[in-house]
C-alpha cells in the first residue's frame, strides 16, 4: 500500500520546487528587511527607499507562491490518498475467497476508515510539512550564516537537541498506533454486528448490555486515544521550552555583538527571525518524524490483512468445458476436521445433478470445491483432464454461474442487476426474465427494468431477490450452473417451473444443491447424490 502513495511523488517535485521558490523569497526578504532597518539606522534615505522598494516587490511575489505551493500540496493528497485506497480495494479483490471469507469483514473497513485516515494525516502529511521543513532549514541557515556563523552554529546545536529529544518521547507511537487500529477492527466489528442484530436486540430488551458494551468498547478506544495525544502534548511542551530558551540565548549573544559592534540592528532582528524559522523545522521534524515512523507497523499491519496465505502458482488457461469433472480420492476439511473423505464423482458435460443431505453433512462443501473457492487436502479435481487446482481462478469463473439463496444486489437498476453489467441483447434479456419467472414482476414496475433497487433490495421480496439471481445465472450462458438452495426463498409453484426450464438447458451443466426437492421432477436429474458421514452416495 505505501508504494501506491508514491505515484504523488510528481506532486511532491511540484512541491519541492514551489516551496524552493517561497523559501527563497522569504530569505531574500529577510535580507532586504535587515538592510532597509540598517539604512533607516544609519540614515541614508536615498538608499532607503530604493530597499524598501525591493522589500516591497519581494512581499508582493510571496503571495502566489504562497498560493501555488497551497494548491500543490492540495493535489498531493488527493493524489495520495486516492491512490492508497484504490490499491487496497484492488488488493482486496486480488484475495482468495476462502481466506476473505474467513475474516471479519470489519478489518477492511476499518482499514479505509480508520487506518486510512491515520495514514493520511501523520504519513502523508508528515512527509508534506518534512519536506517544506527541510528547505525552510536550508534557506534559513543560508540566511543567517550570511550575517554571523557564530549564532548559526549556537542555534543549530539546540535544535539538535530538541530533536533527538522529541524523537526519544515518540518511539512508543507505534505500537501505541498499532494498538489503536486493533480496538478499531474490533469496534467496527462490534458496530456491524449491533446494527445487524437490531430487531433481536430490541425485541429481547438488549438496550442496557449493548449501551455497555458500546461504552466499554468506545472508552478503549479514546483512552488509548488520550495516551497518544498526552505523548504529543509532551513533545510539544518540550519542544517549545527548548525554542524559547534558544531565543532568549540567541537574542542575548545578537545583543552582545551588536553591543560590541559586530552585528547591526537590522542583523539582530534577522537573526531572530530566521533562528525561528531554523527551530520550527527542527521541532517540527521532531514532530513528525515519530508519526512517520509509527505508520510503519500499520502499513505491515495492512499488508498482512492483503497477503493471500496460499500463493499457489495457477498456470491453465481453460477454453471450455467439454467432457467431465472428476473427483479422485477427493479429501477435504476444515480445522475442526475432515468433512469429506476420498470422495469419487463423475460430472458429465451436460447432464444434470442434484446434491441432497443432511444439514452440516458437506453438501455446501463440495459445491465450494466445484466453485473453486477451495482446494481438495488430499487428492484431485479434474476437469476435461486438467487439474483444477492449475486452472487460472478468473478464467474458470467465466465458465460457470452461481445461483444462491443469499443474493446480493447492486443499489442501481434491476436491469444492471441482472445483466451484472455486461453488455446483451434486448431479446436475450427477454428470454432470461421469462425463464426465471419475472416477467409478470418486471411488467408492474413503474419503470420496467429501470426501476432502481435499493439497499440489496429492501424495496423487492426475497422470492423476487432470488429469481433475479436465477436470471443472471441464465443470462450468462455459462457451461456450468451451480444452485446452493435457490429455490429456499420461492414458492413451490414458481420453484418447479424455474427448475424445470433450468433442467430442459442443452448442453449445460447443472449441479443442484438443495433441501428443496420436487418428487415429480427428481426423475428428470440424471443422477441423485446424498452426502453424508463424509461421502457421496449415488440414490
Amino acid at each position: 500500500m505505501k508504494k501506491s502513495i508514491f505515484k504523488a511523488i510528481p506532486y511532491l517535485i511540484l512541491i519541492v520546487i514551489v516551496a524552493s521558490v517561497c523559501a527563497v523569497l522569504e530569505g531574500a526578504l529577510s535580507i532586504s528587511m535587515m538592510k532597509t532597518i540598517d539604512m533607516a539606522v544609519s540614515g541614508d534615505k536615498e538608499a532607503f527607499r530604493g530597499e524598501a522598494i525591493n522589500l516591497i516587490i519581494l512581499a508582493l511575489s510571496i503571495l502566489p507562491a504562497s498560493v501555488l505551493l497551497s494548491f500543490g500540496r492540495g493535489l498531493y493528497k488527493r493524489k495520495a490518498i486516492i491512490s492508497a485506497k484504490v490499491n487496497f480495494v484492488s488488493r482486496v479483490f486480488k484475495k482468495n475467497i476462502n481466506e476473505f471469507q474467513r475474516d471479519n469483514n470489519a478489518k477492511y473497513v476499518s482499514t479505509l476508515t480508520n487506518d486510512v485516515n491515520t495514514i493520511e494525516t501523520n504519513y502523508i502529511d508528515g512527509i508534506y510539512e518534512v519536506i517544506l521543513g527541510v528547505i525552510y532549514f536550508i534557506v534559513s541557515v543560508g540566511v543567517i550564516a550570511y550575517v554571523s556563523p557564530i549564532a548559526l552554529g549556537i542555534g543549530i546545536g539546540i535544535g539538535v537537541v530538541s530533536t533527538l529529544l522529541s524523537i526519544l518521547i515518540g518511539k512508543p507511537m507505534q505500537k501505541h498506533h498499532t494498538q489503536r487500529s486493533e480496538l478499531y477492527e474490533g469496534y467496527t466489528s462490534y458496530i456491524k454486528e449491533v446494527l445487524s442484530a437490531f430487531h433481536i436486540i430490541k425485541s429481547n430488551n438488549l438496550t442496557e448490555k449493548v449501551k455497555n458494551d458500546f461504552h466499554n468498547k468506545s472508552h478503549g478506544i479514546q483512552q488509548k486515544g488520550y495516551i497518544i495525544d498526552k505523548i504529543y502534548t509532551y513533545i510539544s511542551a518540550l519542544q517549545n521550552l527548548n525554542m524559547i530558551l534558544a531565543l532568549i540565548i540567541l537574542l542575548g549573544i545578537s545583543v552582545y555583538m551588536a553591543i560590541k559592534g559586530s552585528l547591526t540592528l537590522g542583523g539582530v532582528i534577522l537573526i531572530i527571525n530566521n533562528m525561528e524559522r531554523i527551530m520550527v523545522p527542527i521541532m517540527r521534524f521532531g514532530e513528525w518524524m515519530p508519526k512517520i515512523f509509527a505508520t510503519k507497523k500499520l502499513f505491515e499491519k495492512i499488508e498482512d490483512t492483503l497477503t493471500n496465505q496460499d500463493n499457489y502458482e495457477e498456470t491453465i488457461s481453460l477454453e471450455g468445458f467439454n467432457d467431465s469433472i472428476d473427483f479422485n480420492n477427493v479429501t477435504f476439511g476444515y480445522e475442526d476436521g475432515d468433512i469429506l473423505k476420498n470422495i469419487n464423482l463423475s460430472l458429465k458435460k451436460g447432464e444434470k445433478y442434484l446434491v441432497i443431505g443432511p444439514s452440516g453433512g458437506g453438501k455446501s462443501t463440495i459445491l465450494k470445491l466445484l466453485r473453486k473457492y477451495f482446494s481438495p487436502k488430499d487428492g484431485e479435481i479434474l476437469i476435461d483432464g486438467k487439474n483444477l487446482k492449475d486452472v487460472v481462478k478468473t478464467n474458470y469463473f467465466k465458465h460457470i454461474s452461481n445461483i444462491e439463496q443469499n443474493v446480493f444486489l447492486f443499489e442501481d437498476t434491476l436491469r444492471n442487476n441482472i445483466t451484472l453489467y455486461k453488455d446483451f441483447s434486448e431479446e436475450e434479456i427477454n428470454t432470461a426474465i421469462e425463464r426465471a419467472g419475472l416477467r409478470s414482476f418486471v411488467e408492474a414496475l413503474p419503470q420496467g427494468l429501470d426501476t432502481m433497487i435499493y439497499d440489496n433490495g429492501k424495496n423487492i421480496s426475497g422470492g423476487e431477490k432470488s429469481r433475479v439471481a436465477i436470471a443472471r445465472g441464465l443470462l450468462q450462458k455459462a457451461d456450468i450452473i451451480f444452485l446452493d438452495e435457490a429455490f429456499a426463498s420461492l414458492d413451490s409453484k414458481i420453484a418447479k417451473e424455474i427448475e424445470n426450464t433450468i433442467l430442459n438447458l442443452e448442453g449445460i451443466t447443472v449441479v443442484n444443491v438443495s433441501h428443496v426437492i420436487f418428487e415429480e421432477s427428481k426423475n428428470k436429474y440424471d443422477n441423485v447424490f446424498v452426502v453424508r458421514n463424509k461421502g457421496v452416495y449415488l440414490v
